[in-house]
């Protein structure tokens, strides 16, 4: 733009924008539009990725059905497997013979007579391990093992029949079955057995009920003979380290059975994985659980009714690991039983029984059950030829498979890796290929108290691994939840306070000169990184503060106290003393802090011995004795702000009447002997209120306090306290810096006080931006990672004590993350913690904008 106009200094000049001041206003238009709107999709982008990952968490399980199979087999199949790919399987027979078979249409690949001499008649049920334990009619039992192995092999050694293969084809090969996968291949798959001499365990007494089970040092397995005795037999296995050679010894123990009024031989005879403990299961329901922890001192230590009156034992299972005991009955149910030690129970062995967990069904009785060998999902097979898939860990109901075929099951088989089933019916095999999706997680496991194998109530638990492969993945997510609020809650409760008690004292009563070198040096904190913080947390801080606990909690109530005493002091100098001293009144309030550490340290000791029995850390581990203590320690910052709240509400009115006729001194005299009164009243107070508490019989160590741990949460909130300080500072001490001083002089030229012209007009006009600062705050305290990871402990509990550790949202995110296996229910349970931690900060964010928004239209109201 062009303008010829006269300036005022009368000389005629060209006024135009040139062209780069108006390139480089364009631009920066451009940019700033385009980094908002990256910023936002960026957001945005993010939160799709968590969900896109978790989504997959709650998808429904899925199967499909496979023609139904009719082998031809000799007798009736008395134990079955099937290898990992689904291609071979193998049945034993009764008469003793083993049937290899094709999975996808029945056809007989071999036929092996595995067992002779003898008749079959009792055989165990093939758990995770390939190990079988068989019963003969002799009183003898053959130990043996029955694997489906494959082998890939090289497709320029192929035989003829294999080389014309397409994709996903099979032929029998001499004895086996030749598999040409999409990607790796030719796969040769065969069944291999070899079972152990025969080892006399009843002499002539047909052997009516075995189960196996595998300890490190060899199998043990327990026998039921005719002669109604319970036989237990270890076979104990050495290895000669000079010559390699492996010697077995069978050690055995007995009991004489000791049936129900009425009952006969028991229908089950299982024993539990580490070969501890034998259940006899009757048809009506009774069990009688035999300890077997020493083979020849057997006994019987419990009997339980495992059914309703009126219903019996259809089918029972072992889940993986043989703790969890499934039994199903006739009116549909299924319970799961497992064993725990209640805190004072001494009948028996001081374990029971318990049913932890019930499934109903309207189905009819329960025909069959199967476990899974790698989760602890299991199959149900009813009367009326439904199957059900559920979870036991939370009760979970998969889904239906089809039953459309109308081939009743009466015994059920896992594939190895969990992708299909096989149920064994009258008209044959029926198939399905399934897909469990992530059984383990539902809301009700996520959030609600689960009933975990061997826990003796339900409870919240975060335990995502174990060195164990029946272990029970335990995904609770509220104990990460409770321990973000907690570390939120200590590192806000002491870190608020400092940062703007600060800010105000920075911006309304400090120099300008000393406010200018303050302030930096405050900002400077925030410099400070995070692992840094924790690392002087956990090494340094965590032992200083277990060394003088004690003396930290006294100083938590004695500096406010003494702060505010030395308040009182100063206005009960002389006014010619507050005139002189008025220069230098930065140095009593910077000695006061000194003066109120060494009261605390002086004092420390005789008020631990007067409260807790000269020992702190001792009387946290001391249950119902001097619990008063605790609570008027936990009641005297309540009860000091409620002390100054009835003081301001009922006495400073009087007072001011009062004053009215006093001199300034006598008046600062009488605020004195005012402080005096409310820190007693306060004391008499939070030493009521402990003493009720105590006298009904609460203890705060069964809550607030506890047992000491040296990185706990009174570390953490020191600790994020001085990392959030630095942001909240800033931030209050900038709306503070925003309030008009026309505000400020009108209210001094009314004759209000500084702290009266702080409290009454700038804090509330600046409440906006303080809210603000307290949110920043707040939301570096939930995302924090580094300082709650190295000084809190780490560990998942759900605990209110503050001198226990916790474990963070975040913390887990990055201690389990590295070590989660891409896609596992695991992986995508992680990303679902870190989506809660979004939505959270995010719900945050929006409540406090809100918020901030109300605070700011109220200020400019004033």
């Amino acid at each position: 733009m062009e303008s010829s106009t006269p300036t005022f200094s009368g000389y005629r000049r060209q006024r135009k924008t040139r062209f780069s001041v108006r390139l480089g206003e364009i631009l920066s238009r451009i940019m700033i539009t385009l980094g908002g709107m990256g910023t936002i999709i960026a957001i945005v982008l993010v939160c799709v990725f968590l969900v896109w990952v978790v989504v997959p968490l709650f998808q429904s399980a899925k199967a499909e059905a496979e023609p139904i199979i009719s082998p031809q087999w000799k007798s009736k199949p008395i134990a079955m497997g099937i290898g990992s790919d689904q291609q071979l399987g193998w049945v034993l027979l009764e008469s003793g013979e083993l049937s290899v078979f094709r999975v996808d249409n029945g056809q007989t690949i071999s036929t092996t007579q595995l067992i002779s001499g003898s008749k079959i008649t009792a055989v165990s049920s093939p758990d995770r391990s390939p190990q079988l334990a068989v019963g003969l009619q002799n009183g003898t039992v053959q130990l043996g093992k029955v694997t489906v192995e494959s082998r890939l092999l090289d497709e320029s050694s192929l035989p003829a029949t294999a080389k014309t293969l397409g994709q996903n084809e099979s032929v029998v090969h001499e004895g086996g079955l030749l598999h040409r996968n999409a990607t790796s291949g030719v796969t040769r798959y065969e069944v291999k057995a070899a079972f152990d001499p025969p080892a006399k365990v009843a002499e002539g007494q047909p052997i009516v009920k075995i189960d196996l089970s595998v300890r490190t040092n060899g199998p043990v397995f327990c026998t039921v003979a005719n002669d109604r005795i319970l036989r237990i037999s270890e076979l104990a296995e050495t290895k000669n380290l000079i010559t390699g050679k492996i010697k077995k010894e069978l050690f055995s123990g007995q009991i004489t059975i000791q049936p129900p009024a009425g009952m006969g031989l028991p229908e089950y005879a299982l024993m539990n994985g580490v070969g501890d403990n034998v259940y006899l299961i009757w048809k009506n329901g009774i069990l009688q659980r035999i300890n077997a922890k020493k083979i020849t001192d057997l006994e019987k230590v419990e009997e339980i009714n495992l059914v309703n009156s009126g219903q019996g034992v259809t089918a029972v299972q072992f889940m993986i690991g043989k703790a969890s005991l499934l039994i199903g009955d006739s009116s549909g149910d299924i319970k799961a039983w497992f064993r725990i030690r209640p805190e004072g129970y001494t009948q028996g062995d001081g374990s029971k029984l318990i049913a932890a967990h019930h499934i109903a069904s309207t189905e009819g009785a329960v025909h069959a059950l199967a476990a899974s060998a790698r989760s602890r999902v299991f199959a149900a097979a009813y009367a009326n030829g439904v199957v059900k898939l559920f979870n036991l860990t939370n009760e979970l109901h998969l889904l239906d498979l089809d039953q459309s075929q109308h081939n009743i099951p009466h015994r059920l088989i896992f594939a190895p890796k969990e992708d299909g089933l096989i149920a064994l019916g009258d008209r044959g095999l029926s198939r399905w290929g399934i897909q469990l999706g992530y059984p383990e997680i539902s809301y009700t496991s996520l959030i609600r108290p689960i009933w975990y194998e061997g826990y003796s109530t339900p409870e919240h638990v975060w335990q995502s691994s174990s060195g164990d492969d029946s272990f029970e993945p335990k995904f609770g997510m509220w104990p990460l939840i409770f321990g973000t609020l907690k570390a939120t809650f200590y590192s806000l409760i002491i870190g608020v306070p400092l940062a703007l008690c600060a800010a105000i004292y920075t911006r309304e009563f400090l120099h300008p000169k000393v406010r200018s070198v303050v302030k930096p040096t405050i900002e400077v904190m925030a410099s400070l990184p995070s692992v840094v913080l924790g690392f002087l947390g956990a090494l340094v801080i965590a032992p200083f503060i277990e060394h003088v606990i004690s003396t930290i909690i006294i100083a938590f109530l004695l500096v406010p106290v003494c702060f505010a005493l030395a308040g009182f002091l100063w206005h009960a100098f002389p006014q010619k003393w507050q005139r002189w001293l008025h220069g230098y009144k930065w140095i009593f309030i910077v000695l006061v802090l000194p003066v109120s550490l060494w009261l605390s340290v002086t004092a420390s000791p005789l008020i631990e011995n007067i409260l807790f029995d000269g020992n702190f850390k001792q009387w946290l581990q001391q249950k119902d004795h001097k619990s008063a203590s605790g609570w008027f320690v936990l009641f005297m910052p309540l009860a000091g702000i409620l002390s100054i709240f009835a003081m301001d509400t009922f006495i400073n009115p009087l007072i001011r009447q009062f004053a009215k006729r006093l001199s300034a001194s006598r008046e600062a005299y009488l605020n004195l002997f005012k402080f005096f009164a409310g820190v007693a009243f306060s004391c008499c107070l939070a030493w009521m209120a402990a003493q009720l508490l105590a006298f009904v019989g609460c203890d705060p160590r069964n809550s607030f306090l506890g047992v000491y741990g040296q990185r706990n949460a009174l570390v953490v909130g020191l600790m994020m306290g001085f990392a959030i300080i630095p942001i909240i500072y800033t931030l209050a001490e900038d709306a503070l810096s925003s309030v008009p001083d026309h505000l400020r002089s009108a209210s001094l030229g009314c004759g209000a006080t500084n702290w009266q012209t702080a409290s009454r007009i700038v804090i509330p006009t600046a409440m906006s931006g303080i809210f603000s600062a307290i949110m920043v705050g707040l939301g570096r305290a939930v995302g924090e990672t580094m300082i709650v990871l190295m000084s809190a402990g780490n560990t998942p509990v759900l605990d209110l004590n503050i001198f226990n550790g916790f474990r963070t949202l975040s913390a887990n995110i990055a201690v389990e993350l590295p070590e989660a296996v891409q896609g596992s229910t695991h992986y995508r349970t992680l990303f679902l913690a870190a989506l809660a931690l979004f939505v959270f900060t995010f719900l945050l964010n929006t409540i406090a904008e809100s918020m901030r928004q109300r605070f700011r239209k109220r200020a400019f109201e004033l």
